[in-house]
């Protein structure tokens, strides 16, 4: 949970502040606050969550520092939102929300939530990250949008075909920040994935009931 939400934001900012292309600019001996315009302001903006499982939750207690005026969130299991939160349908998040950030699971209802009809509603300065699933994202839908620039940037952990295609338009856009669904590692979430394993063995063999169990039973 730690991690994952870790890195969204980590995307989130970065992509935000447009950082992978002040870099290059920078390394290539460019320099100029004029050549990385517009960038807004996070504070007062508004902030979109689809999906609030616990990562989402985590992300939220991270997110609440950078003063974002609205947080809004989509999840059709959350019948009260957190304090200060308000609830939302996918629509209305497209049209108002500055960064939007994905926790949702993968599912036939979920596949291609993020389509041409949301983004074409999305605002041009508006962020998008993936840090769930990769099948959550018409990926053709969302490079067309970034090319057209009807949208600001993505930062994009997950992918519907994993590694990445050589050939995914996604690869040559500047607005976007790729990593290797990455977002879960860390040297203590290995250590804490193999403990979690371990007790959950010796928790079925000892007539317990495990507890992240997938196909539950009766």
């Amino acid at each position: 949970m730690e991690e994952v939400s870790d890195h969204a934001v980590a995307l989130l900012l970065a992509v935000w502040r447009r950082l992978p292309e002040a870099d290059a600019r920078v390394r290539a001996g460019g320099w100029g606050v004029p050549r990385t315009r517009p960038i807004q302001r996070i504070a007062g903006s508004t902030l979109g969550l689809i999906g609030f499982g616990r990562i989402g939750a985590a992300l939220l207690r991270k997110a609440r520092g950078f003063g974002f005026e609205r947080i809004m969130i989509a999840d059709p299991a959350l019948t009260q939102p957190p304090p200060g939160c308000i609830l939302a349908d996918l629509n209305t998040i497209a049209a108002e929300a500055d960064a939007i950030s994905l926790h949702a699971p993968a599912t036939r209802a979920t596949r291609h939530l993020i389509n041409a009809a949301f983004l074409a509603r999305c605002k041009p300065h508006a962020v998008v990250v993936n840090t769930s699933r990769g099948a959550l994202i018409d990926e053709a839908a969302l490079a067309a949008a970034l090319v057209e620039g009807r949208l600001h940037g993505a930062g994009l952990d997950v992918f519907e075909t994993e590694p990445l295609p050589a050939d995914s338009p996604l690869r040559k856009l500047p607005n976007v920040i790729l990593s290797d669904h990455a977002a879960w590692y860390s040297e203590a979430a290995v250590a804490d994935l193999q403990r979690k394993a371990a007790e959950e063995v010796a928790r079925l063999l000892t007539g317990a009931t495990p507890l992240h169990q997938v196909n539950r039973w009766d």
